[in-house]
């Protein structure tokens, strides 16, 4: 009878063992297991015990990768270690979302330096110049994007930027095209500014400006999405255009560049939209529809008039008809509250400061009385001041009104008389009583048809305008930093905004995994992380480069952390993914 033997692949078997002396014994041996007549048997092959522990790595790093060389420590050498796990998540993203396809449809030539300039902007968070600098350190990034940076120049992204401007109606149609499957009729529509650094962009002017930067020249950007805050068009105006002067061509873009025959457009109380609808002819307006906000001064109109009344407000929503209009009514606790508090502390303020200004009037006025006084006995200082002169008195009333005006109450206060014997400052009661009365409600008005949109959706439609207004937080934040504006060229600025809604679209989808995310997993970790922190975890997933000696390089992304991993797989990616990319 045979006996059969089969052996497997030898392995380092490392023992220790304690004495009855506690002394701590430690063996190192060159093993094969093998099986004989059923039976699983180790044979020691070689006692290593006495070998250097770097040659035992070695011998073990031989056995278990039978067909890899065998390299000494002081032979590697890492050459290059670059942020590689978030910059393959944006392209991966690019891609899902039909971004790299829009730009390879519509501007095939230029396409890869665009996305380099999409993804550079989040990761760079800089100038045009910051990004070719980074794409010119990054090859292995820039060949991922098609891009051959050896042989792009700095002037090669301006033209870029330009084109992509010339070509942009193509491009935000192409867009459309692949989001048309997500949204359904309502657009959401709001507008902002940014500021310029320089005074010589071509769109630059003073305006209302939103970002606090007095002094500073500025530029309009509206932003058109759909009902959950995906971005379709982005346009840039001049820093001087008014909210409402822009929305008659967003609705006519959206129904003939689109191709959409239903149109619900969302705006706020600033668009004047009612307004613009009733310049357009009934061609044009056939098939829009619209909700919008009122402002305070239109509220209280329509109380006067008694289509509304203040009890309407006590309940959660009510609606009213009124001419072919819906009004809903709806309040807010928490704004009503907070306003509320605003306007009782606001005002003690403005009447400890005016009190401190009539307090000087009138120490001033009682100095000219004892001058006055003085002058009568017989004062040899013909000189001295005993009433007011215009430049004085024009001196409190500028002081009354700068404090007006810094704390935004001049509608609540008036002057009605500072001279020498009178200083009379009157508190508008009845108009400070309609603020408290107003404060935390507001009205929604909208022709759109009851079975169309109940008063609901309707309300629910309006709030979503709150995605348009996140969209400008992200746009101007670190990860995108629309702002400032170094370009001067018209066409260069439409292309750098244009392209940031793009890097917006990115950054909205990853808001979208993440935010969800995180909620569950610090309430598991006991952590307190933040959508900062998932992105610096993003980029500690490090791509390196090895050199092995004999001028062998190798590629290598790092080891995994267990959050990494599952930050990953909300994407549907893994480690395997990223090294197939390489």
């Amino acid at each position: 009878m045979e006996t059969i033997i089969t052996f497997a692949p030898m392995y380092i078997q490392r023992n220790k063992s304690t004495g009855k002396n506690g002394k701590v014994y430690s063996s190192t041996l060159l093993c094969t297991k093998y099986r004989e007549e059923g039976k699983v048997k180790t044979r020691v092959e070689a006692n290593l015990s006495r070998i250097p522990e770097e040659i035992i790595l070695g011998i073990e790093n031989m056995l278990k990768h039978e067909q890899g060389a065998l390299v000494a420590n002081k032979d590697i050498a890492v050459k290059k270690a670059i942020d590689f796990g978030l910059v393959v998540l944006l392209i991966h993203l690019m891609d899902k979302l039909h971004i790299s396809k829009t730009l390879e449809k519509t501007m095939p030539k230029q396409a890869a330096i665009l996305k380099g300039i999409i993804i550079g902007k989040v990761i760079t968070r800089g100038s045009k110049l910051g990004i070719y600098n980074w794409l010119k350190r990054n090859r292995d990034i820039s060949s991922k994007l098609g891009l051959d940076i050896e042989n792009t120049k700095l002037d090669d992204i301006y033209a870029a930027l330009g084109t992509t401007a010339l070509k942009q109606p193509q491009i935000e149609r192409k867009w459309f095209i692949y989001n048309k499957k997500k949204h359904k009729e309502v657009y959401l529509y709001d507008i902002t500014s940014t500021y310029l650094e320089g005074t010589e962009n071509e769109l630059a002017a003073f305006g209302y400006n939103r970002d606090g930067k007095r002094g500073k020249k500025q530029i309009n950007i509206a932003l058109l999405t759909d009902s959950e805050g995906c971005p379709l068009k982005i346009e840039v105006f001049h820093g001087n255009t008014q909210d409402h002067q822009t929305v008659l061509n967003q609705i006519n873009h959206i129904k003939k560049e689109f191709d959409v025959q239903e149109v619900v457009f969302v705006g706020d109380r600033g668009m004047k939209i009612r307004y613009n609808l009733g310049t357009m002819n009934e061609a044009d307006k056939e098939g829009v529809h619209y909700i919008t906000g009122l402002t305070h001064a239109e509220i209280r109109d329509l109380l006067k008039n008694d289509v509304l009344q203040l009890n309407l407000f006590s309940k959660d929503i009510a609606e009213v008809e009124h001419e072919g209009e819906r009004y809903i009514l709806s309040v807010n606790p928490a704004l009503q509250e907070k306003e509320l508090n605003y306007l009782k502390t606001i005002r003690a303020l403005v009447d400890d400061e005016i009190s401190d200004v009539k307090a000087a009037w009138e120490k001033r006025c009682q100095k000219n009385i004892e001058n006055a006084e003085k002058l009568k006995n017989g004062h040899k200082n013909k000189k001295l001041v005993t009433q007011f002169s215009e430049k004085n008195i024009d001196k409190y009333k500028l002081r009354i009104e700068d404090i007006l005006s810094k704390r935004r109450m001049s509608k609540y206060y008036e002057i009605v008389q500072i001279n020498d014997s009178e200083f009379t400052v009157d508190f508008k009661a009845e108009k400070y009583l309609q603020a408290k009365q107003l404060a935390g409600k507001y009205v929604i008005c909208t022709g759109i048809n009851k079975e169309k949109m109940d008063k609901h959706e309707v309300r629910k439609q309006y709030k979503n305008l709150q995605n348009v207004e996140h969209a400008f937080r992200d746009l101007k934040s670190d990860y995108i930093q629309i702002r400032p504006v170094f370009v001067r060229n018209q066409a260069q600025t439409r292309g750098h905004v244009l392209l940031s809604m793009f890097s917006y679209a990115i950054i909205k989808e990853i808001e979208n995994k993440i935010f969800p995310f995180l909620k569950s997993w610090n309430k598991k970790a006991k952590s307190r992380l933040a959508f900062a922190d998932v992105m610096e975890e993003l980029k500690d997933i490090k791509l390196v480069e090895l050199n092995l000696g004999r001028n062998v390089d190798t590629l290598k992304i790092t080891e995994l952390n267990e959050l990494q991993k599952e930050i990953l797989k909300l994407f549907g990616m893994n480690k395997k993914q990223l090294e197939e990319g390489l």
